[in-house]
């Protein structure tokens, strides 16, 4: 199964994101994206979704009709970040904030990872094939590529059709 982001193709990649400790999973579903965003609990070792096939499983996310997925602060409710379902357009925006102020931007064109006006990373026309996550940025600002390390306990499991 292949997913574009930002012109970066990423094949049999489940994760082409994890975000400090927030885990995309960025799937094709027929002619539109879909989205399940957790976070690992390494005591129970078990997910906590946000976002279950792009429905929002907290308060602070909302979605719409057409799949959109907008993410709040839990505490202030404050935008963090917003999905888009449709391949071709920008799809991931916003901030999340971790030790330090990390935004990741995907956009139609590529994949830019900034510490504030500092460009820590881009990418265009990347292939990421076979790993488990593509593009990791940890809470300290440092990064990895083609990551196949994944927390205690947890398993990927094979979907079939």
């Amino acid at each position: 199964m292949k997913v574009i982001l930002g012109q970066n193709d990423f094949f049999g990649v489940p994760f082409p994101l994890v975000l400090a400790d927030r885990f995309f999973n960025i799937y094709a579903d027929n002619d539109r994206l879909n989205l399940d965003i957790f976070r690992w609990d390494e005591e129970t070792r078990q997910p906590v979704y946000e976002v279950l096939a792009g429905q929002a499983q907290d308060e602070n996310i909302s979605t719409n009709p057409t799949g959109i997925v907008t993410f709040g602060h839990p505490d202030t409710g404050a935008f963090l970040y917003k999905f888009r379902p449709k391949p071709g357009v920008s799809q991931i925006f916003g901030k999340v904030p971790v030790d330090k102020e990390i935004e990741v931007r995907i956009t139609d064109h590529d994949i830019k990872v900034m510490d504030g006006e500092r460009q820590m990373c881009y990418l265009a026309r990347n292939q990421f094939v076979g790993m488990a996550i593509g593009i990791q940025v940890y809470a300290d600002g440092s990064m990895a590529m083609g990551v196949n390390a994944l927390p205690p306990g947890m398993e990927l499991e094979r979907r079939t059709a």
